[in-house]
């Protein structure tokens, strides 16, 4: 996918289910904790490729899990900017707050 997306070397690489809707946010939540703890402390990247969907409430767990994208599908870009968060989708969110 183009953009400004890039895989970090050495970096875990967490694949996201299609559908990240109101259902699938506790699964996505132990997902992204579970891909964490097996990063062992390093950087862990999304590949949001395959998502066809993403409700507010995956939204709002991905944007807490402060992991960048690998890249993500045009489902994934339109919900961000839904929501106005555009920018994080190529930056991580630690990144973005040592900015403000």
């Amino acid at each position: 996918m183009a953009g400004d997306f890039s895989a970090i070397e050495g970096a875990s690489l967490c694949l996201l289910p299609e559908r990240l809707d109101t259902a699938a946010a506790p699964a996505l939540k132990a997902l992204l904790e579970q891909s964490k703890a097996q990063a062992e402390g390093g950087v862990l990247q999304l590949d949001a490729t395959q998502v066809t969907y993403v409700g507010g409430l995956c939204l709002q767990i991905l944007l807490a899990s402060q992991c960048s994208f690998v890249g993500v599908s045009e489902a994934v870009r339109e919900a961000y900017g839904l929501f106005g968060v555009n920018a994080y989708l190529t930056a991580p969110c630690a990144v973005l707050e040592k900015k403000a």
